[in-house]
């Protein structure tokens, strides 16, 4: 079969993938624009100065990100509770990585166009330093630089797509899903989750506000029924706890995500902030003192509690 991952450089229809190996080096953002390929992981195009920030913003977080992900790590064990995989599976926005051996033996063939029973994984993310982390866990996995609106992969190649809590990032979410049909083969499935409008209520009444997120409506209307069979489409509310309200808010800032401040009287108002920015330094002792009181009285015995909604998609992919 022909090499799965194409080139962005309109002189070269296919790039060769030669190696799993891969080779930690600081890649600048001119060449990730570039479409800069290296030994054993491509890097493909960020498709706009939004995806620039969101790549610039969990790479920093990719030091971090396993000791916040709370929430990654249970609404992946709920999406996953419905899943498997044989042939070759791609995670989009994999983050640190997601152990799909339970599902599937992982393997790597030497020669990708030699059919392998076993399931290959291309693990694809925005972030080359979240892949950096990645390869630590799961050399085996192949890594691949790219904005989900931009998948760098051949047409119908993918017997499986999955995605936890990454797509909502999507500058334009009905693209992710056009590439996500394009990559795939007839019948192959994709299983997503994602974080939808109504989550992180409690900030609110902490004077907080994030990032706007899709309604589960909104989700659902980028899957064209005349592409699509919709298996399944449900919003799981999702609660994950917290000792202390630094520790909630660094939850967020550890894994990518940003909080802006709600009030138009503040020094900060209308700016994104990071967790790391709401301390009595910055906010004034009192206003932090009163903002802990208040995260107090929301705490139940688990703990600090923090909502999300999370919209699970599983569809398959018409003829």
């Amino acid at each position: 079969m022909p090499s799965l991952i194409k080139s962005s450089d309109p002189s070269c229809s296919e790039f060769a993938l030669e190696s799993n190996k891969f080779i930690s080096c600081d890649l600048k953002l001119s060449e990730l624009n570039a479409g800069v390929s290296y030994e054993g992981v491509f890097a493909g195009t960020v498709s706009n100065v939004h995806g620039t920030q969101i790549a610039e913003r969990f790479s920093a977080a990719a030091h971090s990100y396993q000791d916040h992900n709370q929430l990654q790590r249970l609404s992946a064990a709920s999406l996953l509770s419905e899943f498997s995989a044989a042939g070759y599976l791609l995670d989009i926005g994999a983050g640190p990585g997601t152990d799909f051996s339970a599902y599937h033996s992982v393997s790597q063939p030497a020669d990708l166009s030699t059919q392998n029973p076993s399931t290959t994984v291309f693990a694809v993310d925005i972030a080359l330093g979240m892949l950096q982390k990645l390869k630590q866990s799961y050399p085996d996995y192949l890594g691949v630089c790219a904005d989900a609106q931009c998948l760098p992969f051949t047409n119908g190649c993918m017997d499986v797509i999955y995605s936890n809590l990454a797509l909502q990032w999507c500058a334009d979410f009905p693209a992710a899903v056009a590439e996500i049909a394009r990559v795939l083969k007839p019948n192959g499935e994709c299983h997503l989750s994602l974080v939808a409008q109504g989550s992180l209520n409690q900030l609110a009444e902490l004077g907080l506000r994030v990032n706007d997120f899709s309604t589960m409506q909104a989700l659902k209307a980028a899957f064209k029924l005349d592409t699509w069979q919709l298996l399944e489409v449900q919003l799981v509310p999702m609660t994950v706890y917290f000792d202390t309200l630094k520790a909630l808010l660094y939850s967020i800032k550890g894994v990518g995500a940003s909080v802006h401040v709600a009030s138009s009287t503040t020094r900060v108002s209308g700016s994104t902030v990071s967790a790391s920015e709401f301390t009595p330094r910055l906010r004034g002792r009192q206003d932090w003192q009163a903002m802990q009181a208040k995260a107090e009285s929301l705490r139940l015995p688990q703990g600090l509690p923090l909502t999300y909604q999370i919209v699970q998609i599983r569809a398959r992919r018409r003829f």
